[in-house]
């Protein structure tokens, strides 16, 4: 968090994702199944097997994934963390999220703010990194801009500060 000074605090700032997000992919996840199985239990019964089952099985991979998607969700979460000298959100594959942590240090630009995400660039890597912060209530996520900022120039300052002579 930050104080009127702008100075960021120690505390980490940790944010979850809005509900309806993650409800929305427990009822795409309840209904891709529910199909796929309906589908193949009509495919069986009607014996055409061959138009309906594949479409049938890649409705049920698909909940799988989501359903795999949202558990993997909800046991990262809270899905951004700001930290007094690292950032960490949930990033990855949609098949397989995973919890991606940036120190404040290594970033070297921003490259755009959105609405919806954050792209940085890091230093030693070729690809931007983009943060989802269209995961968060407005207001969350106007406070996570404001203590993201304020931990960048305070990550900057310290990294041009001189160290003591010898």
């Amino acid at each position: 968090m930050t104080d009127h000074s702008g100075a960021a605090c120690s505390t980490p700032m940790l944010f979850t994702e809005k509900k309806i997000n993650t409800t929305l992919l427990g009822v795409a996840f309840a209904f891709s199944v529910a199909g796929g199985i309906t589908l193949l239990v009509h495919a069986w019964q009607t014996g055409r097997i061959w138009p309906v089952g594949p479409i049938g099985i890649a409705l049920m991979i698909w909940g799988l994934l989501v359903g795999n998607n949202l558990a993997v969700r909800r046991r990262l979460s809270p899905v951004l963390r700001l930290e007094a000298r690292r950032l960490s959100y949930i990033g990855g594959a949609a098949w397989k999220p995973r919890m991606v942590s940036i120190d404040f240090r290594d970033i070297t630009h921003i490259d755009k703010v959105r609405s919806s995400s954050i792209v940085l660039h890091v230093r030693k890597e070729r690809r931007a990194h983009i943060v989802p912060i269209g995961l968060l209530s407005k207001g969350d996520r106007e406070a996570f801009l404001q203590g993201f900022h304020a931990r960048c120039d305070t990550s900057r300052s310290l990294d041009a500060s001189p160290q003591g002579s010898r």
